[in-house]
């Protein structure tokens, strides 16, 4: 039986809700305020708040319970690696929690590991406000705007978003791609089961005709963009605009106030 292709860190979900209608620059500026708050605080209840508060509007945007735990799922090894570092090397100088066979886990390792791992969760999940409810245009276009100032410094703002599109366009279709070529595999025969070390050298395996496929997709969409004409003096425009409206300001204006409210109630 072949495996079925799960959905990808961050993908596009295209439905209709209050977020998915919202311009992508509203959903920024609480996002970048949530990511510098973070840094400035250590309160676990901070962190605890602002995971409530993404988890409720993800699931007001009809998100759902189930694409959330699949995108998370890919984080458990990093999750792990990250606690796993902060039990072996932090906390020393305060109260022993465990002692296994001479192996000495402080109070002050555990609080660590926990706090980087929340902030890690915390970080990645801000990110899948954004992704999960924005279209790889939409993102591409807002970052257009945002950075619109920085052309006055002949800064190549439509060629980094165009590259920026591209990217977050095509790595669902490069993963199709692996997909495949794995799927390809089994039914001649390759068993992609057993220990981790099989898996990921069988696995690597695939990397290459990936690779030759992505070059053989980058000189097509290389030609397409040169048969259109497409060159860095001339204005760009845009097939479709986002407006900056009232519903944005009011959803900007309640999302700083509640992070901030959080962020001095909990400091």
């Amino acid at each position: 039986m072949l495996p079925s292709t799960p959905i990808l860190l961050g993908q596009y979900r295209p439905l209709d809700s209050y977020l998915h209608r919202l311009d992508a620059r509203a959903k920024m500026a609480p996002v970048m305020l949530v990511l510098v708050l973070a840094l400035l605080t250590h309160s676990f209840l901070y962190y605890l708040a602002i995971l409530a508060a993404l988890l409720v509007s993800l699931l007001l945007a009809r998100v759902g319970v189930a694409a959330i735990v699949r995108n998370l799922r890919p984080l458990v090894i990093l999750l792990f690696v990250t606690a796993l570092y902060h039990l072996v090397f932090s906390g020393e100088g305060s109260d022993v929690a465990v002692d296994l066979f001479g192996w000495k886990i402080y109070s002050g390792g555990v609080q660590l590991a926990g706090f980087y791992s929340l902030r890690l969760v915390l970080f990645i999940s801000t990110a899948f406000l954004i992704t999960l409810t924005s279209s790889p245009s939409e993102l591409a276009e807002a970052i257009t705007k945002v950075l619109r100032p920085l052309k006055k410094l002949r800064v190549p703002i439509d060629d980094l978003s165009l590259i920026l599109f591209i990217a977050i366009r095509f790595i669902p279709v490069l993963y199709e791609e692996f997909v495949a070529i794995r799927n390809a595999q089994i039914i001649r025969g390759v068993d992609f089961s057993g220990s981790v070390i099989n898996r990921i050298r069988k696995t690597s395996c695939i990397i290459i005709p990936v690779f030759v496929s992505a070059i053989g997709r980058a000189d097509d969409i290389a030609m397409a963009i040169e048969a259109r004409g497409y060159g860095r003096s001339a204005d760009r425009t845009t097939y479709s605009y986002s407006r900056f409206g009232t519903a944005e300001i009011l959803f900007v204006t309640v999302a700083a106030a509640f992070v901030s409210l959080v962020f001095v109630v909990t400091f």
